[in-house]
């Protein structure tokens, strides 16, 4: 296989974004979507990563 032959080959992007879906999605499943998408953040920015204020162990 030459070089110009493989550039001839038909691509299909990896996470399939080029093609068109069925039916449009359901306004109310986008709805959803952001309510939970909120309530997560809600939840990881009460609980940030501890802070390690600590010397580092001498092993």
């Amino acid at each position: 296989m030459t070089r110009s032959d493989r550039q001839s080959e038909p691509r299909v992007p990896a996470n399939d974004n080029g093609r068109a879906g069925g039916e449009p999605l359901d306004p109310r499943i986008g709805r959803i979507a952001e309510a939970i998408g909120r309530h997560l953040a809600r939840e990881h920015a009460k609980h940030p990563p501890p802070v390690n204020d600590n010397e580092p162990r001498d092993e």
